[in-house]
């Protein structure tokens, strides 16, 4: 996975400073004053912009992490392997649109997806066999 073509492409459709030609610039961007306000990311590869990486990389959780590791990446001096990027995107979708709840039964965290479920998978399955049990017995 090419890193930079998909900052590119969550530039171009999520970061409000950018505009595709604005008064005959391409790549236009409001916050870029110098290199002829064009958008930093389209002119060198491996840049860093304050306002992309505080409101539009958070939108992207899977790009997010492998902007940060490749930055830390070339800090270090190294490049990141295919190997790392996979698993990257492995950890990251898993955890993608998940909230961590406390389960209130057990009180154990766990990774809900969405806020109104209350049980961990382990509660949630006792509780079912505990309310099939009571329907059962209360039943004529």
């Amino acid at each position: 996975m090419n890193i930079g073509r998909s900052v590119k492409k969550l530039v171009i459709r999520d970061c409000a400073n950018y505009d595709k030609v604005f008064n005959n610039i391409k790549d236009y961007c409001c916050q870029e004053w110098t290199k002829g306000y064009r958008c930093i990311f389209f002119i060198k590869e491996n840049a860093k912009c304050d306002y992309f990486d505080r409101a539009v990389l958070p939108n992207n959780p899977q790009i997010e992490a492998l902007y940060r590791a490749e930055q830390q990446a070339k800090i270090e001096g190294c490049e990141l392997s295919d190997q790392s990027k996979k698993q990257i995107l492995e950890e990251k979708s898993l955890v993608a649109g998940k909230i961590k709840i406390h389960c209130k039964k057990c009180g154990k965290t766990f990774m809900a997806n969405n806020l109104r479920q209350q049980y961990c998978d382990y509660c949630k399955k006792s509780i079912r066999r505990e309310k099939r049990y009571l329907k059962i017995k209360n039943t004529p």
